[in-house]
């Protein structure tokens, strides 16, 4: 009995090792799931044209009826585009006020978890279960947002699943996290993300950065690869940079195949929510369906965007 305390501690330091080491990581990983196959697989696809070639033979296997968004032209030429939709302070307050009924967790401690205001005081970043925000009806509304639907369509051809949906805070600390240095996500070939803004972010609450068009740029920022500013500094002086600031309820939606990062916060922590759109599952998203649709309270939304759900519901 006194050897199990050390030996699960072993097995769980080996664990982090291995996650750590992401190929290896992603084989182990294939066995139990196939969706960490094709991740693994479009995961050494790093070259954008090769990238963009392949993400259209997907995306010609799921053609849907094709719609017409302006966002999608800015985000093909500037890899983002800003505040598509409309989020008022009286919504922000609502999922905020929602949210914080629920428990989160150290990102380096996933089985810790704690409401915010008993946050541990060496926690960087604290985030909320994926499946507390599928509780929340306006973040529901917002996935669904037509204009967003649009824009993954127009960009891509076919129309996405929801494949992830998160919300975490992020605090001033003195050592940032991963992907609080540059990076691309390679999660998925056709993939766009939402970002909202739940708190008022400025210059010293840790923004979100993109290099400009960069999802088109020859870059080493390869699978589970991060960077420092000195790695980007030619391809910044090349494309320029942009960083989004605003008050709660600023939104805007990114090709994250571009260089990008979050800033780790100065002085002020800062909230966001974030939706994931692919066409291809990826980890990232609950291996089963955990809703059933028939005694959810929310039915209705369920119901209307079905095949956006279809992963995440039992219709």
């Amino acid at each position: 009995m006194t050897y199990k305390p050390i030996m699960n501690k072993t097995l769980d330091v080996l664990k982090s090792y291995i996650r750590k080491i992401r190929p290896i990581f992603f084989i182990l990983k294939s066995f139990q799931d196939k969706r960490y196959l094709y991740h693994l697989l479009q995961g050494f696809i790093v070259k954008p044209k090769s990238r963009r070639f392949i993400a259209r033979i997907e995306a010609s296997f799921f053609k849907s009826k094709k719609k017409f968004s302006n966002y999608a032209l800015l985000i093909s030429e500037n890899s983002f585009a800003e505040n598509l939709i409309n989020i008022d302070t009286n919504l922000v307050s609502n999922i905020k006020s929602s949210i914080e009924n629920f428990k989160c967790h150290d990102l380096e401690s996933p089985n810790i978890e704690f409401m915010i205001n008993e946050k541990p005081i060496d926690c960087n970043l604290a985030y909320y279960q994926t499946k507390d925000l599928y509780k929340i009806k306006e973040v529901l509304e917002i996935a669904t947002n037509d204009k967003l639907i649009a824009t993954f369509n127009n960009l891509y051809g076919c129309d996405p699943i929801i494949d992830y949906i998160g919300a975490w805070w992020s605090f001033p600390n003195n050592s940032n996290h991963g992907t609080q240095k540059w990076h691309r996500d390679m999660d998925s070939l056709n993939i766009l993300k939402f970002f909202v803004y739940l708190t008022d972010v400025d210059l010293d609450s840790g923004p979100h950065k993109i290099i400009i068009g960069s999802h088109r740029e020859k870059f080493s920022a390869g699978f589970g690869s991060y960077h420092q500013d000195k790695d980007v500094k030619s391809l910044i002086k090349k494309n320029g940079y942009k960083v989004f600031i605003g008050p709660a309820g600023t939104n805007f939606m990114e090709d994250v195949f571009a260089v990008h990062k979050g800033e780790m916060p100065k002085k002020n922590p800062r909230l966001a929510l974030e939706v994931l759109y692919s066409r291809i599952q990826s980890p990232l998203s609950p291996k089963k369906p955990f809703i059933d649709a028939k005694n959810s309270e929310f039915f209705d939304i369920f119901i209307k965007n079905k095949d956006l759900f279809k992963n995440i519901v039992n219709f």
